[in-house]
């Protein structure tokens, strides 16, 4: 039988200038760090005692009198309400059905086939005990399978986190010649942080850290790119302070004692002019380095001085006038100055001050008694309200509790449509959110630490209001309200219009209260899960609801109301930022309302495509690696569905031009998924050797496996080659250690690539057992390379498989024999398959149980994705950060670097290696 296969077109690998930004950026930080250093020594040594301006004092006493509070008492104006519009379909324009299935949710968390009742699930609900299950904690897979035969069993392991991802493409039609120099040394390679995950297969111990899987020779980790690359510039070039600005500053920051009572002199810095709004990167990286100098000026007198402690307090008492008016109206220059100084001067504080010194910077523990009551009262003078409120000094509780109160009131009730002043200080307070949170980028792990001032305060004190403020950050981001023009000063707006601002577009910072509102829920639902004291921000997200689709049955106490058709649509739009598809992620596993809204709706092209083609371009390198995984997971959520995997086998996709590997002018986005997540198999198998990597994918297709239908010749095509290259490795392996170890079973390589072989073998035997008449080009696939299976025919593990589909195999193998066709073409052998497959008798295989695995996250989830969280918050800059202080991301940048992950690609130039 002759045959004549089609080779897949392999596109050419993507060039990449290797970025080196950040180096400079970090030696220009230090430049600036050793001019200050100078000028420290040679201004303000000479005027203070010894010891003053090394700050080595600590924190011995905590503040006194810290009283019980009543629990706040929020009034959120009502939302907007969602109003019934026509919602069509992004590529047809016509009216989407998606309401069919939306609120029958059953027991358990996997939402399969018609079982569905009205019960209110639970998240994360057990799997059936008739299936696998996968549990990925956070990037973690575990694949139990049941045994399938006498011979045949499984066992679970901890592994390691995966590397980052680079630019690569391959032919799938062959193994490339480098892939076939690791099949010598083919072990899959689990790449981790220090946080234990799980496969399935007994590979390495849960508490193999980072140290055993990287170079232990790295002495500094590779650096993490911006998104919007930023400018570096020489410290005299650097002009976004006017002079009124910077005369301000350094009257604050000077040995001059700013008494709570001292109106002119407060006056004189936060009255005289508006200093800028940050609107992109560039601007934190100008505003770090215009202040660092006299940040540190401000270390070394602040003890005797007390001026950012009374800058805090002044703060305070202009959110409490902005909250005595109801939160309405324009915003003073005067209190978003407040707001600013203290945010860029905190973040000084905690990158550079121990936490025991910059608690005392903030509470102002150094003042006597009289001093820490002294307060005037807001005054009027020159027009503006300047003054330390009496009932802001009266409150015994920290400041820090205080301010983190008031500043969740802007954010729950502050209306940013009001007017540009409105805009910005809420912009500014999310900034500073953000900043106080930082202590945790400072610690090398995520897990609860007493040096987490401001986050422990936040997570402790405040999930009664969890609900609320989880609501107000979803409609932030479902508002996707544009940034207003600047209200900034004059001499800043001259600025903005004659100095080009590099490394920002105008759409990079198009919506920054939405993008910042998304990366706030994100850091606070990713906390630890073993505190219990923490689970209220995660828990807010499991209490959501659709505020047009609810029933009776849904309304609880903390029931949140928001719009999923809203969610939904901006997700799509932006689903390839990884804060979007990080999001995502979180409401499909921790919210089965909303995942049951996404898979009930009837156009899943919508979402589901670009997900596919951005694992397609993870392969290219187009992708941040890390994202592929959260995609990869996104992708098993949709699998565990029935109906959901029924529909996309029904939806006939035309040419997608980003899809390089053949020209596909028609194929089922069923099949389109299946080519992608082989070809990302092949992809891993051939680089990383990644154990989570081809659990999850080969997870995906098993789920898929009992839907598929008309599968196009060349999806047929390549699932049979990939069963062919795994084949050839596990071969390989085995015959490698059978000469230099007898007992080759409880070799790792053997387990890993026989448990491959096992599952490969699962998925054609289940497509044939459930479609086989729809998916005749499978077989005939099968028939072109069924010597393939002759190496596995007695081997105890994969016999009954093998067997099973051999008996299909020589059945159609038989029909085409009768026909006596003379130098049968493809095409003929195709139609005889056809033909036969109407009498094909099902009862000549035998049955297995369906395989089926579910995602559940792990406790220790958070040690993937608090880290993660923090990574897309420094490389957004929405506050510069020294990147060497960024403790919390040194595993990560470790793993992630795209630069170092990845050496020699091949290409489809290659020759095959025979």
């Amino acid at each position: 039988m002759s045959t004549n296969p089609d080779p897949a077109r392999a596109s050419s690998p993507i060039s990449r200038e290797s970025s080196t930004i950040l180096s400079p950026i970090a030696q220009a930080h230090r430049q600036v760090l050793d001019h200050a250093t100078s000028l420290h020594r040679l201004e303000i040594s000479s005027t203070h005692r010894a010891g003053t301006d090394t700050l080595t004092q600590s924190y011995n006493s905590s503040p006194t009198h810290q009283s019980d509070i009543a629990a706040l008492r929020t009034n959120i104006s009502p939302f907007i309400q969602d109003l019934p519009v026509n919602d069509n379909n992004t590529y047809t324009g016509r009216p989407v059905l998606d309401t069919s299935r939306r609120y029958t949710i059953g027991n358990s968390s996997n939402l399969q086939g018609n079982t569905h009742t009205s019960n209110s699930p639970t998240p994360g609900g057990s799997s059936l005990a008739s299936r696998r299950q996968s549990k990925l904690g956070g990037q973690t897979p575990t694949l139990a399978p049941e045994s399938l035969s006498a011979d045949q069993t499984t066992t679970t392991t901890a592994i390691k986190h995966p590397t980052s991802s680079g630019p690569h493409t391959f032919a799938p039609d062959f193994v490339s010649a480098q892939d076939q120099d690791h099949i010598n040394s083919a072990s899959l390679t689990p790449h981790s942080p220090a946080f234990s995950t799980s496969s399935f297969s007994g590979i390495i111990p849960s508490s193999t850290s980072i140290s055993s899987v990287i170079s232990a020779g790295q002495s500094k980790p590779p650096v993490l790119e911006y998104k919007h690359p930023i400018a570096v510039k020489d410290f005299d070039s650097i002009h976004i302070l006017g002079p009124a600005q910077q005369a301000a500053i350094k009257t604050l920051c000077s040995s001059r004692v700013l008494r709570r009572i001292d109106t002119i002199g407060w006056y004189s810095i936060l009255g005289a002019q508006r200093f800028p709004t940050v609107i992109s990167s560039q601007d934190e990286y100008d505003i770090e380095m215009a202040t660092t100098c006299v940040a540190i000026e401000f270390g070394a007198n602040n003890r005797e001085t007390q001026n950012f402690n009374t800058l805090v307090l002044q703060l305070l008492s202009q959110i409490k006038l902005i909250k005595d008016q109801d939160y309405k109206g324009d915003i003073p220059s005067h209190a978003y100055n407040a707001l600013f100084l203290t945010r860029i001067f905190l973040n000084h504080f905690i990158s550079h001050l121990t936490p025991t010194e910059m608690v005392s910077f903030f509470e102002g523990s150094y003042l006597s008694a009289e001093a820490q009551q002294e307060a005037l009262g807001v005054v009027s003078f020159k027009g503006c309200k300047i003054g330390v409120d009496q009932a802001v000094v009266a409150d015994t509780r920290p400041y820090a509790e205080q301010l983190i109160q008031s500043l969740i009131g802007i954010i729950l009730n502050l209306d940013v449509g009001s007017s540009p002043s409105a805009y910005e200080f809420y912009q500014e307070t999310l900034n500073l959110i953000i900043v106080m949170a930082s202590t945790q980028l400072q610690q090398p792990t995520p897990e609860p630490s007493e040096r987490n001032y401001f986050l422990n305060i936040i997570l402790r004190n405040f999930g009664h209001i969890a609900d609320q403020l989880t609501l107000r950050l979803i409609w932030n981001f479902t508002d996707q309200r544009p940034s207003p023009p600047s209200t900034g000063s004059l001499v800043y707006s001259a600025y903005s219009y004659l100095f080009t601002k590099t490394g920002s577009s105008p759409s990079s910072e198009a919506h920054p209260i939405a993008d910042r509102s998304v990366l706030v829920m994100l850091l606070l639902h990713s906390q630890a899960k073993g505190n219990s004291d923490w689970g209220a921000f995660k828990r807010s997200i499991q209490n959501i609801r659709d505020e047009r689709g609810s029933m009776a049955d849904d309304t609880k106490d903390h029931t949140i109301f928001v719009s999923f058709r809203k969610i939904f649509h901006v997700i799509c739009q932006q689903i390839h930022c990884e804060e979007v598809c990080l999001l995502l992620h979180v409401l499909l596993v921790e919210n089965t309302y909303f995942r049951t809204y996404v898979l009930s709706r009837t156009d899943p092209e919508t979402l589901y495509l670009p997900i596919l083609r951005m694992v397609y371009e993870g392969v290219e390198g187009k992708t941040n690696y890390s994202q592929v995984y959260v995609l990869l997971v996104i992708l098993l959520l949709f699998s565990q569905d029935d109906v959901f995997n029924d529909s996309i086998q029904k939806i006939t996709m035309t040419y997608q031009p980003w899809f390089t590997e053949r020209l596909l002018k028609s194929v089922s986005l069923g099949g389109l998924a299946v080519a992608i997540v082989i070809r990302t198999i092949q992809y891993n198998l051939a680089q990383h050797k990644d154990v989570y990597f081809h659990t999850n994918s080969l997870a995906i297709l098993a789920n898929m496996s009992c839907s598929l239908q008309d599968i196009h010749p060349y999806v047929s095509q390549r699932l049979v080659t990939l069963f062919d290259i795994v084949a050839r490795r596990y071969q390989k392996i085995v015959t490698k250690q059978m000469q230099v170890d007898e007992n080759i079973d409880k070799n790792s390589d053997v387990i890993i690539y026989g448990d491959m072989v096992t599952l490969v073998l699962e998925i054609i035997n289940s497509i044939l057992t459930h479609k086989l008449k729809a998916n005749p080009q499978l077989v005939y696939s099968l028939l072109h390379k069924q010597e393939m299976f002759a190496y596995f025919r007695n081997d105890p593990k994969f016999k009954d498989l093998i067997r099973n589909i051999e008996q299909a195999v020589n059945y159609f193998q038989q029909k085409v024999s009768e026909a006596n066709i003379k130098a049968p073409t493809p095409e003929e052998v195709a139609h005889v398959i056809q033909l036969a497959s109407r009498t094909w008798p099902p009862n000549l295989m035998k049955t297995f149980p369906d395989i089926k695995f579910e995602y559940e996250e792990e406790e220790q989830s958070s040690e993937f994705f608090c880290p993660y969280v923090w990574s897309l918050l420094y490389r957004n800059t929405f506050v510069y950060w020294d990147e060497e202080k960024a403790k919390i991301l040194h595993d990560y940048r470790t793993v992630m670097n795209d630069e170092a992950a990845f050496g020699g690609v091949p290409t489809g130039s290659q020759a095959p290696h025979p």
